[in-house]
C-alpha cells in the first residue's frame, strides 16, 4: 500500500480511538465503576456526591439514547477501513466514507456536547470550573509550551 493509504488507515484509527476513549469515560463514570477505574473520576472528585449520584443517572440515560448513534459510527469506521485497504483501490469511495465518517462524528460528538451543557447545569460554578479545566487540559493542569517546533 502506498502511503496515502496508510495515512487514511491511520486516521481512521485514531478517530476511532479518540470516540472509543470518550465513550469509555463517560461509561464507567455513568455506569458507577470503581475509583480506580473510572475515567472520570478524577474530574468529578470536588463534586460532591449528591450531584455525582445526579449525573451518573443523567450520563446513563446518555449512553442508552446514543447507543444506535455509536453503532452507526462503529459501522462507518468498519465500511471506510474496507474501502481503504480493498485490493482495488476506489479513491470516490474513500472519499465518501469520509464524509460519511465526519458525518456520524459530529453527530455523536454533538450529542456528548450537549450531555455536557446538561451536566454543567447542575454544577455550582467553582464545580463547573474544575469540570472544565479537567475536560480541557487534564487532571495535572494544563501542557507546558513545546520548544522542538
Amino acid at each position: 500500500m502506498n502511503r496515502s493509504i496508510w495515512l487514511a488507515v491511520f486516521l481512521v484509527f485514531s478517530i476511532g480511538l479518540n470516540l472509543l476513549f470518550v465513550g469509555i469515560m463517560i461509561g464507567r463514570h455513568a455506569f458507577d465503576m470503581p475509583p480506580e477505574r473510572a475515567h472520570f473520576q478524577w474530574m468529578m472528585q470536588d463534586i460532591s456526591n449528591e450531584t455525582r449520584k445526579r449525573l451518573r443517572s443523567s450520563m446513563r440515560q446518555h449512553m442508552e439514547a446514543t447507543h444506535e448513534q455509536r453503532r452507526e459510527l462503529r459501522k462507518v469506521q468498519h465500511s471506510l477501513l474496507e474501502a481503504v485497504t480493498a485490493e482495488s483501490y476506489n479513491e470516490e469511495s474513500v472519499i465518501a466514507g469520509f464524509e460519511e465518517l465526519r458525518r456520524v462524528s459530529v453527530k455523536l460528538q454533538d450529542s456528548m456536547h450537549r450531555q455536557m451543557v446538561q451536566n454543567l447545569r447542575e454544577l455550582t460554578p467553582e464545580e463547573r470550573s474544575h469540570a472544565i479545566r479537567m475536560l480541557m487540559h487534564g487532571a495535572h493542569g494544563p501542557r507546558p509550551p513545546r520548544h522542538d517546533r
